[in-house]
């Protein structure tokens, strides 16, 4: 959410939006009959400077839903204040709210002359559309209505607001949308923040995840008793006798490149009844975004969510809110239990109270750079053409790299080998590209040289020998 209506929609709330008059006699509200939408005759109030923006907005959208209202002989439902992130998923999720036969209506302009917004994409290459309008349920008994716009300073905008006979017909909405999200996100990854915020299409969770992932069997087994156990019947009934409220945290910690994220998608893949969320913070990400995530999560129970690099969230929000949020959260057993994962490539740069206290991480767990043993396995299972002598070598050549590094030794032996018209690699191609990925390590660490490379293009080129 951002634009205009970052603070402004946040959450869901009981408020209702009564009918309204616009004081400024000048603004015409365009109806789907396109006939301008009289206010009642009252003594019209000097406006002194431009209304604020949101407030034309809001104002426009509620009178074109009023009248959408009206002409489908639904005069007494009252309008509600929702949120993208409560709503933004809404259309693929109408099979399972039993809605499959719903459809949006687009939205009449809010300006004589005007277009509007059908859609809203984010590049060329980004199919996945947002359509704006109406949407009737007419088996919950709600319209739901959203609008687009894009602004020079803030980007995308949307708005959101939800027509129901009451507040019960709205919050019963709100607990079956909730319900159709948790079962149709499970296998799944949610992933939240790629594009500002918005909630991307679900990711399958990755079946090929526990082939892939080459770590030590203690790591494992420490994450099977301490993170995958968590979600076990018999662990809920112990923190429901207790009376602790069922939650944990874990974070991940160790320089980068050593297998964080694949060991988050073998736990994902690991627990595919459990629902799972992986949130990226972005630039201007606030506690109320936080707040919205949290909510997200918590209403998803049993589920997971992943706090990816936890030290630059951290800079987007306040240390005292993000642990005041966590320290709030009060879940008894029977929710399914709530699980943090977070990971950070400098734990140093941690403020001392995030860890500090159990119930905000409870577990600490490095993920080191891979020793001999396991850099020995990683090239066995991954390049089988090193045998002998020659897998002595790269396992002896690699020391110090992570498996970022070794990951980039397979691609570069694999374009070797194209590059030379051959369809398998060979020893000599990958002992070649440990070397120069080796050599680019030890560079990159050194920094770099104090005299500036020559430059054979460009600006530079073309001054040379003035």
């Amino acid at each position: 959410m951002h634009g205009l209506s970052r603070r402004r929609w946040k959450r869901w709330r009981y408020w209702a939006i009564e009918p309204f008059v616009i004081m400024n006699t000048e603004l015409e509200i365009f109806t789907p009959d396109r006939r301008s939408h009289a206010a009642p005759p009252l003594n019209p109030a000097q406006v002194a400077g431009a209304l604020p923006a949101s407030l034309t907005l809001t104002e426009c959208a509620a009178a074109q839903l009023r009248a959408y209202l009206e002409a489908n002989e639904l005069p007494t439902y009252r309008l509600f204040e929702a949120t993208n992130f409560d709503l933004n998923d809404i259309t693929r999720l109408l099979p399972a709210l039993g809605e499959s036969e719903a459809a949006w209506e687009l939205p009449p302009a809010h300006i004589r002359g005007g277009q509007p917004v059908a859609n809203l994409t984010y590049n060329e290459t980004n199919a996945w559309e947002h359509p704006s309008g109406f949407l009737r349920l007419f088996r919950h008994e709600a319209v739901l209505a959203r609008w687009f716009w894009v602004s020079a300073h803030s980007g995308d905008g949307v708005l959101w607001l939800v027509a129901a006979p009451s507040p019960a017909a709205f919050a019963a909405l709100r607990r079956a949308v909730l319900a159709a999200r948790r079962e149709s996100n499970r296998k799944t990854w949610q992933v939240i923040g790629e594009y500002g915020g918005e909630t991307r299409p679900p990711r399958e969770l990755d079946s090929n995840s526990h082939a892939a992932l080459v770590q030590p069997e203690a790591l494992l087994d420490r994450i099977r008793r301490e993170v995958l156990g968590f979600f076990e019947p018999e662990v809920a009934q112990l923190y429901r006798n207790l009376g602790v409220p069922y939650r944990r945290g874990v974070l991940l910690y160790g320089p980068p490149g050593n297998g964080k994220t694949s060991l988050i998608k073998w736990i994902g893949a690991s627990l595919p009844h459990v629902s799972a969320l992986s949130l990226r913070a972005w630039q201007g990400f606030d506690s109320d975004d936080l707040q919205n995530v949290i909510n997200q999560w918590t209403a998803q129970a049993p589920a997971i969510l992943v706090l990816e690099d936890l030290d630059w969230l951290l800079q987007q929000v306040n240390v005292s809110t993000f642990l005041n949020t966590l320290d709030g959260l009060m879940t008894p057993a029977t929710s399914g239990g709530l699980l943090l994962i977070a990971t950070t490539n400098h734990p140093e740069k941690l403020d001392a109270a995030v860890n500090n206290r159990p119930g905000r991480f409870d577990a600490m767990i490095e993920l080191a750079p891979p020793d001999d043993a396991l850099r020995e396995r990683f090239l066995r299972e991954k390049l089988p053409e090193l045998i002998g002598a020659d897998l002595t070598k790269a396992v002896s050549l690699s020391d110090g790299l992570s498996f970022a590094h070794l990951q980039e030794v397979l691609r570069l032996s694999g374009l070797r080998a194209i590059y030379q018209g051959r369809s398998q690699r060979t020893a000599d191609d990958v002992l070649t590209s440990l070397t120069e990925v080796k050599d680019a390590h030890e560079s990159a660490l050194r920094g770099f040289p104090a005299d500036k490379p020559e430059i054979p293009f460009g600006l530079g080129f073309l001054h040379k020998g003035r």
